[in-house]
């Protein structure tokens, strides 16, 4: 496979794990939403309503939720974390092949 070919894949498989990371955290964060409000409002407010704010972007990246001991928020948010980094690692790929792309470094 040649270099263009390898940074054209590799952008496209990041763009890909982008995508599929923020459909998976915007369907779980919904449901980890209501399941903070009905048991833990306090961690709710302090993550802020937003769901791309950064306070609970990193509380999924940090697996946060583990410190609540709730075995039902347990399993409602370990996708979200899934998908929380795969926004991270396909946004790092993406603007990694890019940038070797742009300055032209073979893979």
């Amino acid at each position: 496979m040649s270099a263009s070919a390898w940074h054209q894949f590799v952008f496209i498989m990041g763009l890909g794990l982008v995508v599929s990371g923020l459909t998976t955290y915007i369907i779980v964060w919904m449901l980890v939403a209501v399941h903070l409000r009905d048991h833990h409002p306090a961690e709710r407010s302090r993550l802020g309503g937003f769901l791309l704010a950064p306070r609970a972007f990193g509380w999924y990246l940090l697996a946060r939720y583990r410190a609540l001991h709730d075995r039902g928020l347990n399993a409602l948010a370990a996708p979200g974390c899934i998908g929380a980094w795969a926004i991270a690692l396909g946004a790092l790929a993406a603007i990694a092949a890019k940038l070797l792309s742009l300055n032209g470094v073979s893979a």
